[in-house]
């Protein structure tokens, strides 16, 4: 008899996350503008694990997951307790017609919460002209580790 063992992948940092509500980011020749994309406060907490391996994981789980980034997804170490990813998913997407992509940027505060940003691929349709055009979009927040090791 063949008994199959799955070995559990080894958890390098976990963190509870909460972000800020989404903005929309518009340049101008007079500015910067950030208008916010409201979303319910529950669907801004998500948490991540970063996974050992070659390469690293993240894992996303986000219940209500409004980004549609929730899954594992490979990762890479930008700088000593820095990690970034990208999600992806086939949708239903929040800031895109078809396939959803979000890119992740989390920094290990150390001592302090974690800082993370997301940052969604978004398209805007004007109906009238039966045009599509990329927008900016954003979402700042912070997160505290809940894993033993530091």
């Amino acid at each position: 008899m063949i008994s199959l063992l799955s070995a559990a992948a080894t958890v390098l940092a976990a963190y509870n996350c909460q972000l800020e509500p989404p903005r929309a980011v518009t340049l101008s020749a007079t500015g910067v503008t950030a208008s916010e994309i409201g979303l319910p406060p529950m669907a801004l907490r998500f948490t991540v694990s970063i996974e050992d391996g070659n390469p690293l994981q993240a894992r996303v789980a986000w219940s209500g997951d409004p980004m549609q980034a929730a899954g594992k997804f490979p990762a890479v170490t930008t700088a000593p307790g820095a990690y970034a990813f990208s999600a992806y998913s086939s949708g239903p997407c929040l800031f895109t017609e078809q396939a959803c992509l979000t890119q992740f940027n989390l920094v290990d505060g150390g001592d302090q919460p974690a800082h993370i940003i997301l940052t969604p691929v978004a398209v805007t349709t004007d109906r009238d002209k039966g045009a599509r055009h990329p927008f900016a979009a954003i979402a700042l927040g912070q997160c505290a580790r809940t894993d033993t090791k530091k």
